[in-house]
């Protein structure tokens, strides 16, 4: 069962579990009721933490390191901003386009030989203060 499956899974299974305390409810066993109501709630819960442990995993893969040495053909789209390391040690924004890897901060054209770029990373864009 994968992560999708298992979020469904979870909001099924609360669903079921709330109907059948209603159910309950219209026989007044108060224990039973409560007993339910309970599994439903932490089914709801476990459903909620699992959507947030897919979204971290999704955000983790966006912006991971793309190690270059391992394959070469995973380029960013091009003209895309991206942080790279080079030879060196040293990270800087760039974006890849036909011409190769230009530096973004350089004040003239300056490009990186596709030897020296080791890695790259997507950047994550900031929300604007005015949305």
């Amino acid at each position: 069962m994968n992560l999708e499956e298992t979020i469904k899974c979870a909001n099924d299974m609360a669903t079921k579990k709330y109907i059948a305390a209603i159910r309950c409810h219209a026989n007044l066993d108060d224990e039973e009721l409560d007993g339910l109501i309970e599994y439903a709630l932490n089914q709801e819960q476990l459903a909620k933490w699992l959507g947030e442990l897919k979204e971290l995993k999704e955000y983790k893969e966006k912006y991971r390191w793309h190690d270059l040495r391992k394959n070469p053909d995973d380029l960013p789209e091009d003209s895309k901003d991206v942080l790279v390391t080079v030879k060196g040690g040293c990270v800087n924004r760039t974006w890849h386009d036909s011409c190769g890897w230009r530096n973004a901060t350089a004040k003239k054209a300056s490009y990186y030989s596709d030897k020296s770029v080791l890695a790259w990373k997507e950047i994550e864009e900031f929300e604007s203060e005015e949305e």
